[in-house]
């Protein structure tokens, strides 16, 4: 029972193998920048170099090493040739175009491919002769569903896709055929030409990598060099505010609620995988809503937390005077503090980000053999893995609109004041499009606070997809966008608010 068990737990280590491989390939690009850097502005890349030991940077640099560390255990029960095939094929992939000449009167030519029946996304055949054309090969042994031999007629090109991009649509003319039209690992057919006449077959193909879960590791990596150039870019480009920037993270970082929360979250999400959430097979998805959410609660505290200390406790305490006595503006010190803010809770998203995904994986070969369900494959864990990654990005558009939102209040209110004030403003949020529904057709003074309500509220049910994750409903990346769009757009707003209010601020 032992080694059952332990096969069935090496299934979900692949996917996180992908995120460490990715996070190690990151880390090699940047040393390579930094040494490009080094060569072209030495003073630049010292300055990189220096940042490492950042409130920021330390922190994520120890998240690296700790999944590159997973990922070096893992790499025995990886399937590395596979997954190296497959992100070759996802940089490859093309249409194919090839003619090969069947002598008239030849029976079964035998014509290789030199594909692999797992990559083949859709194949066209097409003759200038009447042609009889057979895609599977008996194979001793072995019981299939024979797909019929191919009668070719000048002309009229014989087209097969996957099964499921023809039933969205493949297009008139497609053959919907169930099944793979090969077997074994290399394709080939065999044409018979009854004619007298030589005929030309035309053969386009189309491939796909077997294993597009794959691309796991390279999205891993340019998220990873995207995060630390844009903290690089801020602190070679915006010295003043990366400086402010980079105490808040400090001072963040060491407060024990920290700590508490980071520790809290991460074993919540192992104890949301011993729970039995009696959903007859949806446990996957409870889990992901469960962990989605508490993710989302826990940036948000830290977030409310660290702007109440960092701007309220030190305008109260004297000690943004003293800070604003140097050469920094206000304007400067607000922003540092915002840029705090958002790299606080980037570091918690990362953080209880990785953790939700891990146990993710992990949840579905325990649910497996909890429910006795058919063993999972290591891509059934990358799937439910990547769909939990529009939701924490959307935790951490949401978490930047309500750091906004507690920044600017902290310039004006106290620690419990602006906890009270910013989750009142999260949960309103929420009810936004339900007060705006309720409003309509009432009296015009409700109609108005309605109104009112949805213009200073922001709609945080913009940055909510519990329900897509329950209904496994895959969330499109221009809604990300979008959101990210309308998070900016209003943080902007808030943020001049704040400015506004900070700068007739006495600090005196």
């Amino acid at each position: 029972m032992v080694p059952l068990f332990a096969n069935r737990f090496l299934v979900c280590l692949p996917p996180l193998w992908l995120v460490g491989a990715g996070t190690v390939l990151a880390v090699l690009v940047l040393l390579v920048g930094h040494s490009v850097l080094r060569a072209v502005a030495p003073r630049l890349a010292d300055e990189a170099r220096s940042s490492v030991s950042e409130g920021f940077l330390g922190p994520l640099a120890w998240l690296a090493f700790i999944v590159a560390a997973v990922a070096a255990a893992a790499t025995p029960a990886v399937p590395v040739r596979q997954i190296a095939r497959s992100l070759l094929r996802i940089a490859t992939a093309a249409e194919t175009v090839r003619r090969f000449e069947v002598p008239a009167g030849s029976k079964t030519m035998e014509i290789p491919l030199g594909i692999r029946p797992q990559e083949l996304d859709s194949i066209s055949l097409e003759g200038d002769q009447p042609l009889t054309v057979r895609t599977q090969q008996p194979i001793e042994g072995f019981a299939l569903v024979k797909v019929p031999d191919v009668d070719l007629a000048p002309g009229t090109p014989w087209t097969w896709r996957r099964p499921s991009l023809t039933a969205a649509g493949g297009g008139s003319g497609a053959s919907i055929v169930p099944t793979n039209p090969f077997l074994g690992t290399q394709a080939k057919l065999d044409a018979t030409n009854p004619g007298d006449a030589s005929a030309t077959l035309t053969v386009r193909t189309t491939l796909t990598p077997e294993f597009p879960q794959s691309a796991i590791l390279p999205w891993t990596t340019v998220a990873v060099v995207a995060i630390v150039a844009a903290f690089l870019a801020l602190r070679l480009f915006a010295g003043r505010i990366a400086a402010v920037a980079g105490t808040t993270v400090k001072e963040a970082v060491a407060q024990p609620v920290f700590g508490v929360a980071i520790i809290l979250g991460i074993v919540l999400l192992l104890g949301f995988t011993q729970i039995p959430y009696n959903t007859f097979g949806d446990d996957v998805k409870m889990l992901k809503d469960s962990g989605i959410t508490l993710v989302k609660v826990l940036s948000l505290l830290l977030a409310v937390w660290t702007a109440s200390v960092s701007v309220a406790e030190e305008i109260e305490g004297r000690t943004a005077m003293t800070v604003l006595s140097k050469p920094l503006t206000r304007r400067e010190f607000f922003l540092g503090k915002f840029a705090g803010l958002v790299l606080v809770v980037t570091l918690v998203v990362l953080i209880l980000g990785t953790a939700l995904l891990a146990t993710t994986s992990y949840k579905v070969v325990y649910d497996a053999r909890e429910s006795a369900k058919t063993d999972p494959l290591w891509r059934d864990c990358a799937d439910e893995m990547i769909t939990v990654v529009p939701g924490l990005v959307l935790c951490w558009l949401e978490a930047i609109v309500l750091s906004a939102v507690s920044l600017t209040v902290s310039t004006r209110l106290g620690l419990v004041p602006n906890i009270i004030l910013s989750f009142g403003v999260y949960v309103l949020g929420h009810l936004v499009p339900l007060i705006v529904q309720s409003s309509v057709g009432k009296f015009a003074i409700v109609r108005f606070f309605g109104r009112l309500f949805a213009t200073i509220l922001p709609v945080l049910d913009h940055f909510t997809i519990e329900a897509a994750v329950m209904g496994g409903v895959a969330v499109p990346w221009i809604y990300l966008a979008w959101a990210a769009v309308y998070a900016a757009l209003y943080s902007t707003v808030v943020l001049l608010v704040g400015l506004i209010l900070f700068q007739h601020r006495d600090l005196a």
